[in-house]
């Protein structure tokens, strides 16, 4: 019987403490609205600047992945070999 008036206790200030937010956010509701503009745009600046700085670093890595013995060639469409199966006759 204890166990369940601890859990009635427990449930009872679990809601005193929600509806005690809820006013608060209520009686502030520029600021909180302000906060939560402020907490957005931070998360999409943080996001926008790592998606740059992640382009920024591929880079380097294409370099580098890409050799630097390679030089780039001219070829005619003749000169291209056909990369798909030969049919069998």
């Amino acid at each position: 019987m204890a166990a369940r008036g601890k859990d009635a206790v427990l449930v009872a200030l679990l809601v005193i403490g929600v509806i005690a937010v809820a006013i608060l956010a209520l009686a502030y509701l520029d600021w909180l609205l302000a906060a939560v503009i402020v907490l957005i745009a931070v998360i999409v600046i943080v996001v926008v600047a790592a998606a740059i700085i992640g382009g920024l670093a591929a880079i380097p890595y294409y370099f580098t992945k890409r050799g630097k013995d390679q030089t780039p060639g001219s070829y005619k469409l003749e000169e291209v070999d056909d990369m798909r199966p030969k049919e069998q006759k």
